[in-house]
């Protein structure tokens, strides 16, 4: 069966969308952002109900014939994929059941049943974890190394999505993704409310402080799975989501030793806006190269670090 690739000319306003795990916090999130700023149709599915109105059908994606019937019975234009066992949790067969069956069955059923594109949720940690890489930045091409069931298992989904598109034509869209921790203090559009963020925990997010280089915000998220659905170009690939940094392998040794130098060569007057904001520079030891998303996709965060420090001083 070989698909369409200009589904999307039909009106955006029908467009149906499943968000496979929309209990989870991904799913929760950009359901709402969906229906109200592109008139998608939202239906959820997860093992539990997720806390709000969109139409939800209960399903376990483990088992092929309540996938199948889940999306025969739907009738959808898209999948996101979000359904997932996170790393720790449950013994290594069970990640092998959701984290590659699961995905298998989503493919096998959006292949019979006519589903125009799946945007299958990876994980960064398919490819290597961060300081352990072979090299920085670290781009989809690194070799995988793997520390334990959650990577080898996201990079199989990976592998089955390459799988399905090339063997059957389906479009199939992969995200290496950085993860997402919402801030407090962004409006639904992604605006930044000055009263509110804590910009410490804002600009720390571009410097490796915490969840690193994990997506903000909602508004962001919903941005990423869109131009994912909507690109007519790019019917496979795989693409690292997440807040990257401009930086070169070349820069690797003085981010690990005086990164305020870097920093001050792409952000100029950067050094007065941390001291300003009494932030401490972290050494970097990895970091992050989006730029095949913003190219092929359209895709990045809508705020750099140059951005949020030009608010913050027109907001003062």
């Amino acid at each position: 069966m070989i698909f369409d690739n200009n589904f999307h000319q039909k009106e955006i306003n029908k467009m149906k969308v499943l968000i496979t795990g929309g209990a989870g916090l991904c799913g929760r999130d950009i359901a709402p952002l969906f229906a109200k700023h592109y008139n998608y149709e939202i239906i959820t599915t997860d093992i539990r109900k997720p806390d709000n109105d969109f139409p939800y059908l209960p399903c376990d994606i483990r088992n092929i014939n309540e996938v199948d019937q889940i999306i025969k019975a739907s009738g959808v234009d898209a999948i996101i994929h979000l359904g997932t066992l996170q790393p720790g949790l449950g013994p290594a067969d069970m990640s092998i059941d959701i984290n590659v069956k699961g995905v298998c069955n989503i493919l096998e059923s959006a292949k019979n049943n006519g589903v125009k594109r799946v945007v299958f949720t990876s994980s960064v940690w398919a490819g290597s974890r961060g300081p352990n890489a072979e090299y920085q930045p670290i781009d989809e091409e690194i070799k995988p190394t793997y520390d334990d069931m959650y990577d080898i298992t996201k990079h199989m989904g990976e592998e089955l999505c390459a799988y399905y598109h090339k063997m059957f034509g389906l479009n199939a869209i992969a995200f290496r993704f950085c993860g997402y921790d919402p801030i407090e203090g962004f409006n639904d559009n992604g605006d930044i409310l000055w009263e509110k963020i804590d910009i410490l925990k804002l600009v720390g997010r571009y410097c490796g402080i915490g969840p690193s280089y994990k997506l903000t915000n909602a508004w962001d998220l919903t941005q990423a799975f869109k131009m994912a659905i909507e690109n007519d170009k790019y019917t496979h690939g795989l693409y690292l989501i997440g807040v990257g940094m401009p930086f070169v392998s070349e820069e690797a040794e003085a981010l690990k030793n005086n990164p305020i130098t870097v920093y001050e060569k792409y952000y100029p007057g950067i050094s007065d806006f941390f001291k300003k904001i009494g932030f401490n520079v972290p050494n970097i030891s990895f970091w992050y190269n989006t730029k095949k998303a913003k190219e092929q996709l359209g895709f990045s965060p809508k705020f750099t670090l140059q951005d949020i420090m030009r608010q913050y001083y027109e907001n003062q």
